[in-house]
C-alpha cells in the first residue's frame, strides 16, 4: 500500500492531465463565437452557487470537526463570491441571472451523493479546488482579453485566492483520511468521477445549455 503522504502526491499529479483537458475544452467554448465576459462570469457564478450548496450538504453528516467547520467557511466564502459576481454582472448591463437557472450540473448529483471523508476531501477539495483554480485561471484569461480587467481580476485574484485556501485544506484532510488501500480506492473512484463529468459540462454544447439564455 502507498504511504498515504505519497498517495495523496500522486493522485493531485495524475488529476493535473485531466485537468488541463477540461481546461482546453472550456477554452474552445470561450472562443465560440458571441461568447462575451458575462457568459464566463455567469458560469463561474453557476459553478459557485452549486459548490456552496454541496459544502451545505455535507456539514448536515460530518463527523470530522476540521472538514464542518472548512464547509461551514465555505459556505460563507461562496456565498460572498455568488454575491460579487452578480454585483459585476450587473455592471456590465447583465440583472436578473439565476445561476439555478437550467438545473443542477450531473456533478452537482455526483458530489452531493458522496458519504464518506475521503470521497469528499478527494473530489470536493484535492480534485475539485485544483479545477477551479484552474477553470477561474481561464476565464480570466479570457475577460483579460477582451479588456476587461476587473472581471479578470475578481475571478484570478480574489475568488482564485480562496480556492487556492481550501485546495491546500483539501490535501491535508485526504492525508488523514487515506490510511488503507480501500480508502485510497474510494478516494481515487471520486477524484476520476469528478474530471469526468466537469469535462462533460465545459464542452461547447454544454456550456451553452447550462448558462441558458441571456437577459
Amino acid at each position: 500500500m502507498v504511504a498515504a503522504e505519497n498517495y495523496v502526491a500522486e493522485l493531485d499529479t495524475k488529476n493535473q492531465a485531466s485537468i488541463q483537458r477540461v481546461v482546453d475544452a472550456l477554452s474552445t467554448a470561450l472562443a465560440k463565437d458571441g461568447v462575451e465576459v458575462p457568459d464566463a462570469l455567469r458560469f463561474a457564478l453557476k459553478a459557485t452557487i452549486e459548490a456552496a450548496e454541496v459544502a451545505a450538504l455535507w456539514i448536515t453528516d460530518c463527523d470530522d470537526l476540521e472538514m464542518k467547520l472548512s464547509l461551514a467557511e465555505q459556505c460563507g466564502d461562496s456565498a460572498r463570491q455568488c454575491r460579487k459576481l452578480s454585483e459585476r454582472l450587473l455592471a456590465l448591463g447583465v440583472s436578473g441571472y439565476d445561476p439555478r437557472d437550467g438545473g443542477y450540473s450531473k456533478l452537482f448529483a455526483f458530489l452531493r451523493s458522496l458519504q464518506t471523508t475521503e470521497e469528499r476531501s478527494s473530489a470536493g477539495y484535492l480534485t475539485g479546488r485544483a479545477l477551479s483554480m484552474a477553470r477561474l485561471g481561464a476565464l480570466a484569461g479570457f475577460c483579460e482579453r477582451k479588456g476587461d480587467g476587473d472581471s479578470a481580476r475578481l475571478l484570478g485574484v480574489d475568488i482564485m485566492g480562496q480556492e487556492r485556501r481550501y485546495y491546500e485544506q483539501g490535501k491535508q484532510m485526504l492525508v488523514a483520511a487515506v490510511p488503507t488501500e480501500e480508502s485510497q480506492a474510494r478516494a481515487r473512484r471520486a477524484a476520476y468521477r469528478t474530471l469526468e463529468l466537469a469535462g462533460e459540462t465545459a464542452e461547447p454544447l454544454q456550456l451553452r445549455k447550462a448558462l441558458g439564455k441571456r437577459r
